[in-house]
């Protein structure tokens, strides 16, 4: 189960809570073991009330979190859709993409789209995943799916992509857990077209140097991503910031063009 909702359950910001929630677990006293277990169970009832309210559901025996009905997907994914701009005929590359469930949410919505999922566990990202996944969002719109997948086995310091042919490359929720991010954004840079947008869609730090609360990487500041992609060669034309509490921006997709 943990496995199979990794890159949701890591996204959700109810750890964050976990202090004033139940201050005991921070004393001295308590062992680590019971910590984590309670953290646990905290974390992952919290994140259930949460996919309850954004209206998305677990996949049956396979990972992922999945829309309820079109209606919900659009209503949850219109911005990012309006972002993305996916049009016909592109060729679109997903690193990362493990479950394959946003990958089919974002097809689910095209015509005539051509997805590379790429990702590095062959665990959970497999044939019968995506299948999944494609096959879940074709009963849900009625219809068959006229944008179609490839799967692509990476490693930590390439994606084992074709190169030059995609439009837009997407990350999500992924960026972060890079132990090579120079070699993965030089590699990438190889497989965008001239005019190829670069997509990061990342948890935002609310101070330099804090950890993830899912798997302890580091995650940055909105001028700390930039900068790191403007060192690999990246120029930051655009960003669509998703704010769940009123003040603090949480969520941020970046958009990216090769410097010339």
């Amino acid at each position: 189960m943990i496995i199979g909702i990794r890159r949701s359950y890591k996204t959700n910001p109810n750890f964050r809570y976990s202090k004033k929630l139940i201050p005991s677990l921070w004393i001295k006293e308590a062992t680590d073991t019971m910590r984590k277990l309670l953290l646990t169970i905290i974390a992952l009832v919290l994140f259930v009330l949460s996919c309850f309210c954004q209206k998305l559901i677990l996949g049956i025996n396979h990972c992922g979190l999945y829309y309820k009905s079109m209606e919900d997907l659009y209503k949850q994914k219109q911005k990012e859709l309006e972002f993305y701009n996916f049009q016909p005929q592109q060729t679109i590359a997903s690193i990362g993409a493990q479950c394959c469930n946003w990958e089919a949410a974002y097809a689910a919505t095209t015509d005539s789209v051509r997805f590379y999922l790429e990702d590095i566990d062959s665990l959970s990202f497999n044939h019968d995943q995506a299948a999944y996944a494609w096959n879940y969002y074709t009963t849900l719109r009625n219809k068959p799916m006229s944008s179609g997948f490839e799967l692509v086995l990476g490693d930590e310091k390439k994606t084992n992509l074709p190169g030059k042919i995609f439009d837009k490359v997407l990350i999500i929720n992924s960026f972060h857990e890079f132990n090579y991010q120079k070699e993965m954004l030089e590699d990438i840079a190889d497989k965008l077209k001239p005019n190829g947008i670069l997509y990061i869609d990342e948890t935002l730090a609310r101070k330099s140097g804090e950890l993830h609360h899912g798997c302890h990487k580091r995650i940055y500041l909105d001028n700390e991503l930039i900068s790191i992609l403007d060192q690999n060669g990246y120029q930051y034309i655009d960003g669509l910031v998703l704010n769940y509490r009123k003040s603090v921006p949480v969520r941020k997709i970046f958009a990216f063009r090769k410097k010339s």
